[in-house]
């Protein structure tokens, strides 16, 4: 079999969200009639059927080859092209995938781009967070009715999981995984630095007092840096909203209530602009900086998800352990979001492919286990997170509470534009000066002038 060719979505023209009504015209009516159709597909129709699949994990097709074999998958994207040849090697019906792929950071403008032009991939990947900009335009299928012809059970889904797929009470994709913000240990440099109980587990700060005394006992034993993140990768706003969640809050409610000029919200921006400012964290460190100086064992807790724990394993040259992130206020809590399947309304309605896109998706729902194994990743079903070979994979039993504590983003509509607004507001008070108070009142006002758009 050869390897299908990946074709870059970012080809096409960027096109900004608001935009696509104009281009698309879609109609939940025409979406449900759509779905609808998939039920009247025989089996025998798909084969051969081609499809195309868009995706942001990566480009490693060169480096992975032709391989099926999951067992020398290690990280992320070698997992998720393993997955997707195995698919095209296995599956039943003779379907075909071909990928479409785009840098992380400009995957949506570049598939926005693709509807615009009317030709977006067959089936996507789409944060749970932005389904709502596309199904409220009509641009995607409810699939809640099909479900039963792939033989997905929804009663095996999670809660958050449910969440993330459902909006306005309809089923929109299949869930691939929830993934949130973790800690990343060097635990020798813990253990240098007299943070490790006598069990070998870590001593985590469990108020922002705490955390402070804990990052100058650090430095003072070892030297080197207690904490480090990527500022570069929304980090700093996973971080703010992680920790008001802790109080009790949301910055942005599920029906789209801005509580964002809050004393919880000053609390956890105050606390944040003190790392910076005392040290404890780098205001100019990149993902890829804070990673490489954590990796190098110069630094002892790296705030990142869930994605690279598998990388680490495999990568770290010292004791490694990935956990919970820490609570520092009145509740656990943590920002998180998911990754899910969903399937565009297409300009010819081909019932075939309709159904062809949603087999690979429930393909990949069936192997949500080898996903979660391989990348890092939370698993969306019950059946998985209570087998024995996740709870006994490296590192999965030390952010099991993850799953419980995530504190989803909200499933409304503008929230990516929502949350960069927010991002650019509260990150003026490292990079420009600006008062928390000041920033705060910024992003209080320009979030509720995104969403009324």
């Amino acid at each position: 079999m050869s390897v299908p060719h990946r074709r870059t979505l970012g080809a096409l023209a960027v096109l900004p969200l608001l935009l696509l009504p104009a281009a698309c015209g879609g109609s939940s009516a025409d979406a449900s009639k759509d779905a609808e159709s998939i039920t009247k597909v025989k089996d025998g129709q798909m084969k051969g059927v081609k499809i195309a699949t868009a995706d942001f994990f990566g480009d490693c097709s060169d480096a992975i080859g032709k391989n099926t074999d999951l067992a020398k998958a290690v990280d992320e994207c070698s997992t998720f092209q393993t997955l997707i040849n195995k698919f095209n090697a296995e599956n039943k019906f003779g379907i075909t995938v071909t990928q479409q792929g785009a840098d992380w950071k400009s995957f949506y403008d570049s598939l926005n781009a693709a509807f615009a032009a009317k030709q977006p991939p067959d089936v996507t990947l789409m944060h749970e967070s932005n389904i709502p900009d596309y199904s409220s335009r009509g641009l995607l299928l409810p699939l809640g009715s099909d479900y039963k012809v792939v033989g997905i059970d929804p009663s095996d889904l999670t809660d958050p999981a449910t969440s993330a797929v459902t909006v306005d009470e309809k089923i929109y994709a299949v869930p691939f995984d929830e993934h949130a913000n973790l800690v990343h240990l060097n635990m020798d440099l813990m253990k240098q630095a007299h943070l490790v109980k006598p069990d070998g587990s870590p001593i985590l700060p469990t108020s922002p007092a705490e955390l402070k005394k804990q990052a100058a006992q650090f430095k003072s034993a070892t030297g080197m840096q207690y904490m480090a993140w990527g500022n570069d990768f929304n980090i700093p706003f996973r971080v703010f909203s992680t920790l008001v969640s802790q109080q009790g809050k949301a910055v942005v409610t599920d029906d789209g209530k801005v509580q964002i000029d809050t004393p919880e919200s000053h609390n956890a921006l105050t606390l944040i602009k003190d790392l910076y400012s005392s040290g404890i964290a780098d205001p100019k460190q990149t993902y890829d900086s804070s990673q490489q100086a954590w990796l190098n064992g110069k630094v002892g807790m790296l705030v990142n998800g869930t994605w690279p724990v598998n990388q680490y394993v495999n990568q770290t040259t010292f004791k490694y352990e990935a956990t919970d992130f820490p609570t520092l206020y009145g509740q656990p809590g943590v920002w998180a979001n998911s990754h899910t399947w969903v399937i565009p309304v297409q300009q010819d309605g081909d019932p075939v492919k309709y159904r062809a896109a949603l087999e690979f998706a429930a393909w990949m729902y069936d192997h949500d286990k080898d996903w979660a194994l391989g990348s890092g990743h939370l698993s969306v079903r019950k059946s998985v997170l209570a087998s024995s070979a996740y709870k006994s994979a490296p590192q999965r039993a030390n952010y099991v509470a993850t799953a419980d504590n995530a504190a989803l983003v909200p499933q409304i509509v503008g929230w990516q534009g929502a949350e960069d607004d927010l991002q650019h507001a509260i990150e003026k008070v490292w990079l420009s000066g600006t008062s928390v108070d000041s920033a705060l009142s910024a992003a209080q006002s320009q979030v509720e002038q995104q969403l009324q758009n």
